[in-house]
């Protein structure tokens, strides 16, 4: 009998139950690594999203650093909200100093605000040449890496050479045209990065489905050299094909943006 009273207790004290509710919490963005290890959404159902590039002292001496962004839920006018993934970049330190933006290189997509979370995703880029646009364009390979015995291959996204055309292909892992990214290079954002957003349609079968836009820049970007992305989702839903737009804006900023 005290040992059943002892236990009813036990479940109605609400020191208990405050424990309870505490690991559950917790337990929540462990959850959230989860999915995004097993190639869940790694987004959390957000329909639109704000890419942040962070500013290295390095670079006002004219020295290309390695990329890093910060990825949010944008708030009322496109204010970076709390950070839930964060890209970091492997690449060669020779080639950052003398390839700028054509260096071959490795986005890591990781699972949280900062490098020490578990990484979630790779963009492989192999070196591409400017002065031969119909060879070695720029491309991603875009991966998962926890996955065994070798990392899965999620999907692919080139850059084929346009003439007067910013143009993009995304590629499922079948090597299937998923999506298609365009935008016009006679945009007012492209003389006046300032003032003017630069906008990026997505098409899928020839029908926009989602957006990338190249926001404008605010004073201080201008000066320390970064650059922000707000991707929308759209219609675009399944989570692979969202880690894939998530590469191709990665993919333009490299391409057209990435600043001298």
């Amino acid at each position: 009998v005290c040992s059943k009273v002892y236990s009813e207790q036990r479940v109605t004290h609400p020191s208990y139950k405050t424990m309870a509710q505490v690991a559950q919490v917790v337990g929540v963005p462990q959850q959230m690594q989860m999915a995004g290890a097993a190639g869940g959404d790694i987004f959390n159902g957000a329909s639109e999203v704000l890419v942040k590039q962070e500013w290295a002292a390095v670079e006002l001496c004219g020295i290309e650093a390695k990329n890093r962004y910060r990825i949010s839920m944008p708030g009322p006018g496109g204010v970076e909200g709390s950070p839930f993934l964060y890209i970091t970049e492997t690449s060669n330190c020779c080639e950052r100093l003398c390839c700028g933006p054509q260096r071959s290189l490795t986005l890591h997509v990781h699972q949280g605000g900062s490098k020490e979370a578990p990484v979630v995703q790779t963009m492989d880029k192999p070196f591409s040449c400017p002065t031969c646009p119909c060879i070695l364009r720029p491309k991603f390979q875009v991966h998962m890496p926890n996955s065994t015995p070798a990392p899965e291959l999620l999907g692919e996204v080139h850059d084929p050479c346009r003439c007067c055309w910013m143009d993009q292909q995304i590629f499922g892992a079948s090597k299937n045209l998923l999506f298609t990214t365009s935008g016009s290079p006679c945009q007012a954002g492209m003389c006046c990065p300032l003032c003017f957003d630069i906008d990026f349609t997505v098409k899928k079968d020839h029908e926009a489905v989602g957006g990338i836009t190249k926001m404008a820049l605010s004073f201080g970007e201008c000066c320390v050299k970064t650059n922000r992305f707000k991707i929308e989702f759209g219609r675009v839903t399944d989570p692979v094909e969202k880690r894939l737009l998530l590469a191709s804006a990665m993919l333009l900023d490299l391409t057209y943006f990435e600043q001298k």
